[in-house]
């Protein structure tokens, strides 16, 4: 989101007394102008994020939660001891090093999934049945298909996976309509991404109409 939906959403929270959850899971791989962390702006705003996305680490379980308010900060705290007791401490130390190292890693890594994004784009300005709003931070984009209304989106998903070895996320995982997909473009190397977006191209013109 842009600052000023931020700073929007935060005079909101502090207009009506309430708290404002903002997951900054994505905040450290932004692509433009990277955002202050929320709880930074005010009590009101509450900042979780994890080593799981960005840092490509979700096996160590490792996240955080940051909030000014110091009496919500400890019934947080109560209710993590409650729940988990303790961390692991060697994945506090793998976390520990990951957080240190920051800096060097994202330097490497921002390039390469800018380069990332790049690819999808120039298939969805060369594709006229896929549309999105390109995403400035993160892997994942959430594109829509263009199709009309007697489009067999159930075999559009099936064909892409038997006939291609391709796969998204459905719309409806989402609650959204099936015509959304979940893309992710972190992972594969450049030409299985690539692979991948022509096998979508493709299993849309092999779909039936109803």
């Amino acid at each position: 989101m842009s600052r000023a939906d931020l700073d929007g959403l935060i005079a909101l929270a502090e207009k009506h007394g309430c708290y404002l959850l903002v997951d900054e899971t994505y905040r450290d791989l932004s692509y433009g102008q990277k955002l202050p962390t929320a709880a930074s702006l005010s009590r009101r705003a509450i900042s979780v994020s994890s080593l799981s996305k960005a840092f490509g680490i979700p096996g160590i379980r490792i996240g955080w939660l940051v909030t000014q308010d110091a009496n919500l900060y400890e019934r947080f705290l109560a209710a993590k001891e409650q729940i988990g007791i303790c961390g692991s401490v060697i994945d506090e130390a793998i976390a520990r090093k990951a957080l240190e190292d920051r800096g060097a890693f994202l330097e490497k890594l921002l390039p390469r999934m800018v380069a990332r994004r790049d690819i999808v784009q120039a298939w969805i300005d060369a594709e006229p049945l896929i549309d999105w709003v390109r995403p400035e931070g993160g892997v994942v984009g959430f594109p829509r298909m263009n199709i009309g209304r007697d489009f067999d989106l159930n075999r559009f998903y099936e064909i892409l996976l038997e006939r291609h070895g391709a796969y998204v996320g459905p719309g409806h995982w989402f609650e959204m309509p099936k015509t959304y997909f979940r893309l992710g473009f972190g992972w594969p190397t450049e030409d299985e991404l690539k692979g991948g977006l022509a096998a979508i191209s493709a299993a849309i013109r092999e779909s039936p109409d109803r």
